[in-house]
């Protein structure tokens, strides 16, 4: 395994530890280094699956006021082995309320509520990952949200699977695929949109996987 995202020793207590690796939850008002890091982490982990268009100062927006909690796993050699994030409307929405429907080009459009977003997952480590993804969705029933959404790209339909053993379903209400004009894959020069597919956090099925 390759892996080059070393921590200090100032990280913060551990939410858990399991098999030496740390499990963390932080927020970027308490942890801004170690989120930045971890910003880094995932940037790396989805150019490496040809992904390009990712804007940092975009995705950084929605980790200012307190809208969001970053679960991250570290190893006994200080590396991020997994990252995952919840971010809820604030003042800049969600990042999803940014993306267009692949079927009518048209803005997304979500209902009014305590809504929420689960993204940035990657991991070097699925056994991490999947912890990181647990831990996110324990931080949602704490939480109570009125809905979580959550996506994957639909030429990925196994990260869709991994999701759905979280608690994930299709989303019935949001039943399309999306797109993020500048962000997708580079096809002969030019970036092509990612489509992605929409799935809601279902909260009995969150409760009966614990």
């Amino acid at each position: 395994m390759t892996q080059t995202t070393f921590l200090n020793e100032t990280t913060p207590f551990p939410s858990e530890t399991r098999n030496q690796i740390e499990y963390l939850c932080c927020s970027y008002q308490d942890e801004k280094e170690l989120i930045e890091l971890s910003r880094n982490f995932v940037k790396d982990q989805y150019s490496k699956l040809g992904y390009i268009g990712y804007n940092t100062d975009f995705d950084r927006l929605f980790d200012f006021d307190g809208y969001s909690r970053y679960f991250i796993a570290i190893n006994k050699n200080r590396e991020i082995l997994a990252t995952s994030r919840v971010v809820w409307r604030g003042p800049h929405q969600l990042p999803i309320e940014y993306a267009f429907r692949s079927d009518t080009n048209e803005k997304i459009e979500f209902e009014k509520g305590n809504i929420a977003e689960m993204n940035s997952f990657a991991a070097v480590s699925m056994s991490a990952g999947f912890r990181v993804l647990s831990l996110s969705t324990d931080f949602l029933l704490e939480k109570d949200f009125d809905a979580t959404y959550g996506l994957f790209d639909t030429e990925k339909p196994a990260m869709g699977k991994l999701y759905n053993r979280i608690g994930a379903i299709k989303s019935t209400a949001h039943n399309y695929s999306i797109y993020f004009p500048d962000y997708g894959k580079l096809f002969h020069g030019k970036i092509i949109p990612t489509n992605w597919e929409i799935q809601v956090s279902d909260k009995a099925k969150i409760i009966a996987k614990k």
